[in-house]
């Protein structure tokens, strides 16, 4: 779901060509998503299929034509729509997280603390189970101490990101 997030996004500011669009994707999100043609053009096809995008052939003398991408109305709808849409099941998903945040200044501050209180829900859930997983480890003893470790990093982790998701209320609701 986030990769069409991120497809979409890479054409709100201009019209690119496939190999634009993965590099642009590449520059918002880095390592954490690498996007291959098997992904990005079946996607490109759906969209303009749906009228979220037009394809422009462009003819190059000596070389294949280059199809560039224009977003239109409807695909700045989708791309809202599909920011927008986080449900729990989506929200335990780091890289989906991390990309709807990356696109927060294409959302009203509604969006952006609604999307924040479904990973905070997630997160909260995750540490319940957690607390209950290092309780069960800590009873087998030293046989399990570097799970008990993994566990109370994992710990560490999530209130890390609890604490920025704080910060990032703050930053919305300002």
């Amino acid at each position: 779901m986030y990769v069409d997030i991120l497809i979409l996004a890479s054409l709100i500011e201009q019209p690119r060509h496939g190999y634009e669009i993965k590099r642009q994707v590449q520059g918002i999100i880095g390592h954490l998503v690498n996007i291959n043609n098997n992904q990005l053009y079946p996607a490109l096809r759906r969209f303009e299929e749906m009228g979220a995008v037009t394809r422009e052939v462009v003819r190059t003398q000596g070389k294949p034509d280059k199809h560039v991408y224009h977003m239109t109305d409807r695909g700045a709808e989708l791309l809202q729509d599909l920011l927008c849409d986080f449900p729990l099941e989506q929200a335990r998903d780091d890289v989906g997280f991390q990309v709807r945040v990356g696109f927060f200044h294409l959302l009203e501050p509604e969006a952006r603390l609604a999307i924040l209180a479904t990973r905070e829900t997630a997160l909260r859930e995750w540490q319940l189970y957690l607390e209950h997983a290092l309780a069960q480890a800590r009873e087998h003893g030293d046989t399990l101490r570097f799970a008990q470790r993994i566990i109370e990093f994992n710990q560490q982790s999530i209130q890390r990101e609890l604490d920025w998701i704080v910060q990032l209320r703050e930053e919305v609701i300002v």
